[in-house]
């Protein structure tokens, strides 16, 4: 099972743009958040970093984030990035498994669920979305729950569908 840092390296860079391009212009808090992380993390200013180029800024942000030390501030960017720009895939994927939730929020979500129940919700979302996209959505839904569904765990390593192609 991936990490949040293991995913920045391993997805393509031109998904890994689009999360940081979207998070500059759409969640601003998150990117000054992120600035200031990578700031500590380089020992420099945060206002050196934001004059840097940001085709540049941001090839060294994914550089970084894809660090062991980077766990945390990978988890804050791309569980960020999901929320505001992509909740109808949480939203369909958690109605698809007839879990509760408030705009893809949930607060009790099951120890396991069906092979069946996953599989459909699964072969949903490939329908309908980008496959990079669903594989970091599927990644990150099972990185960040305490209880990790195995079934899901299993899809993601051996499922041909969700493997990041870099």
């Amino acid at each position: 099972m991936l990490t949040f840092h293991e995913m920045i390296g391993f997805m393509s860079p031109k998904m890994a743009n689009r999360i940081l391009e979207d998070t500059q212009a759409n969640n601003r808090e998150v990117y000054r958040a992120l600035v200031a992380a990578m700031a500590q993390a380089q020992k420099m200013r945060p206002v050196f970093i934001g004059r840097q180029p940001k085709e540049r800024r941001h090839k060294n942000f994914v550089q970084i984030l894809s660090r062991t030390g980077s766990e945390e501030q990978a988890g804050n960017l791309i569980r960020g990035w999901l929320f505001k720009e992509h909740k109808e895939v949480l939203t369909e994927f958690l109605g698809k498994l007839g879990i509760e939730h408030e705009d893809g929020m949930v607060d009790d979500l099951p120890e396991s669920i069906s092979d069946d129940s996953l599989n459909g919700a699964v072969d949903l979302l490939i329908e309908k979305y980008d496959q990079e996209l669903v594989t970091v959505y599927l990644t990150a839904f099972n990185a960040s729950n305490e209880n990790r569904w195995e079934n899901l765990d299993t899809l993601l390593a051996e499922d041909e569908r969700l493997q990041f192609h870099g």
